[in-house]
């Protein structure tokens, strides 16, 4: 018997709380106690199982306690746990040791190292563990009582309805139970810590359980909205839908708070502040959804408009991180703010990136419109010529995905003499109408409307006449050499990446490019002029013809007008 007694999970739980904290088991009843509470406790996390967010927070956290180099080492150590297959739950262990770092409840006693490691290891939406009902000490409570007052004093939150008492009466022990008062925890579904509450001696119950610290209702007046209920209606607000309490005001075009709402001004300005990113959003979001279904648009526009929506649905990340986050805190029956919670004047700091990357696109969107191809280029070109940095690196990754299509047509035209220009965006121009007799002169032309501001009128006319002479060598001289050994095609800008590297060297790499293939383009077409249709020999032959073979004839003929051979010159002469 006092073998099953030393293998009972109660008497190995007071063990482990003695062989931790080093002290006696009446010493560490307490923490024992607290142990009970946190196995018996019925909770799971509430937030996304999504391994990166929980990386990602483990990362903030170390940056916010100026621990650099840590948060450096644990993103190494974790990009290597990924490569390997030792752990299946890598995110369970990841959220464990962002929950034993943190300490969301913060008790104002302390109860050991012990009992801190277990305050720290529950999770914020770990619910009260309902297995020890309250109730007033002045009052008896036997063990069948116990039962009805357990599935009264539950409620839905577990935390409303427990207070700080200390359980009186006896204990029975599982020995003592009738049969019929242990049969509604006899079975399999009663919970080890439920099992452990009731066998409990009495000098283990300590004088007051301490509960978390729940979020009470605000300090507001009546009919006033707390700050909470502002938070979930904002953060509605940020995607262009309408919250309770602010909605979209047709007339005004912008976000108000309803009139009727009581409100304090502060809170009434902070919150207008924040609506307007959701102004921003519907702007933008308008823009992207109206062109990306207008085909007439062209590749230039559907770039922009991809670019749109990659800010956008970094965007959208940023707003699903902060729903999980009031969604944890709405698992936790939070309804005031508290440390580490969401609130409006957060919001205003934590938005405050967005907000400025929101107006540079909204900025965009106005100055583009009714514009497409290399005009809209340029009109994205003009944005990224200011003095801020992180406005200027944005304006530059969208000018990468617009000029990407651009720089796709450059090369085809200079390196295979094609133009696939269906919606008329690149700047040179083809007539169909001319006739193979005139392709010099009349069939190509230049767009200048069309002409990016990165690209130099040199440079256009060099990639006009580039393309010209290939077409030239192919449909007037039926020169059937191919492309590619006519210039040594370098790599062209197949990702935005290739053209933003590109677009950041136009004078050095983009126009070496420009000036190597005219240079082997017109050197070829003289080439096969001289060689295959004797270009000089024309050129001579006709200099022979207007000079009839004599050198000089016209001053040659003065000559001899002036000595008189022909007669006297008429007077005036």
């Amino acid at each position: 018997m006092a073998t099953l007694d030393q293998k009972s999970p109660n008497v190995l739980l007071q063990s482990l709380c003695c062989r931790i904290t080093g002290k006696s088991e009446a010493e560490v009843a307490h923490q024992f106690q607290y142990a009970v509470r946190v196995i018996g406790s019925n909770y799971a996390p509430t937030i996304e199982r999504d391994e990166f967010l929980v990386s990602e927070k483990i990362k903030k956290e170390l940056l916010k306690q100026r621990r650099e180099a840590d948060a450096a080492l644990f993103s190494e150590l974790h990009r290597k746990l990924q490569t390997q297959s030792v752990l299946k739950h890598r995110w369970s262990v990841l959220y464990l040791l962002l929950s034993l770092s943190e300490d969301p409840r913060k008790p104002s006693s302390r109860v050991g190292n012990y009992g801190a490691l277990f305050a720290q290891a529950l999770p914020r939406d770990a619910h009260s563990t309902p297995f020890y009902c309250t109730r007033p000490q002045s009052l008896a409570l036997g063990y069948s009582e116990r039962g009805a007052a357990l599935s009264a004093s539950v409620g839905t939150s577990g935390i409303s309805s427990l207070g700080v008492y200390t359980l009186n009466g006896p204990t029975p022990t599982p020995q003592s139970l009738p049969q019929s008062s242990q049969a509604p925890g006899s079975g399999g579904g009663q919970s080890l810590g439920s099992r452990l509450a009731w066998t409990l001696p009495v000098s283990c119950s300590p004088s007051t359980l301490a509960l978390p610290n729940a979020r009470l209702l605000s300090s507001v007046g009546a009919g006033e909205v707390s700050e909470t209920a502002l938070v979930r209606d904002i953060l509605y607000v940020f995607q262009g839908i309408d919250g309770k309490f602010i909605k979209m005001s047709g007339p005004d075009n912008c976000y108000k708070i309803d009139s009727k709402v009581v409100l304090c001004k502060s809170l009434r300005d902070t919150s207008s502040r924040l609506a307007e990113l959701g102004w921003l959003h519907n702007k933008v979001r308008k823009y992207t959804d109206a062109r990306s279904l207008d085909r007439a648009f062209g590749l230039v526009g559907q770039s922009f408009c991809a670019s749109l929506h990659q800010e956008l649905k970094e965007y959208y990340r940023l707003l699903s991180v902060l729903h999980s986050q009031l969604q944890v805190e709405d698992d936790q029956g939070m309804n005031v703010c508290t440390e580490g919670s969401l609130t409006l004047r957060r919001l205003l700091v934590w938005m405050y990136d967005p907000k400025v990357r929101l107006k540079t696109l909204a900025a965009l969107v106005d100055f583009c419109q009714g514009r497409k191809g290399g005009e809209l280029a340029s009109a994205v070109h003009s944005y990224g010529k200011t003095g801020d940095p992180q406005m200027r690196a944005l304006v530059h990754h969208i000018l990468s995905l617009v000029s990407h299509p651009i720089l796709n047509f450059l090369y085809r035209w200079i390196y295979d003499g094609e133009l696939e220009d269906t919606y008329h965006e690149f700047f040179v121009a083809s007539d169909p109408n001319v006739k193979t007799d005139r392709l010099w002169h009349d069939k190509y032309s230049l767009r200048k409307s069309m002409i990016p501001t990165f690209i130099t009128m040199d440079q256009a006319r060099k990639v006009l006449l580039i393309g010209k002479s290939i077409n030239f060598l192919h449909q007037v001289c039926h020169d059937r050499t191919p492309p590619g050994k006519i210039t040594a095609a370098s790599k062209s800008a197949d990702t935005p990446k290739d053209a933003a590297e590109l677009l950041s060297d136009l004078e050095g790499a983009f126009q070496e490019k420009i000036d190597a293939a005219y240079f082997d383009t017109s050197k070829y077409l003289l080439d096969v002029l001289n060689r295959n249709y004797l270009l000089l020999e024309h050129l001579q032959a006709m200099r022979r013809y207007l000079l009839l073979g004599q050198g000089d004839f016209i001053r040659h003929l003065m000559d001899l007008l002036k000595l008189g051979v022909y007669g006297p010159l008429p007077a005036g002469v």
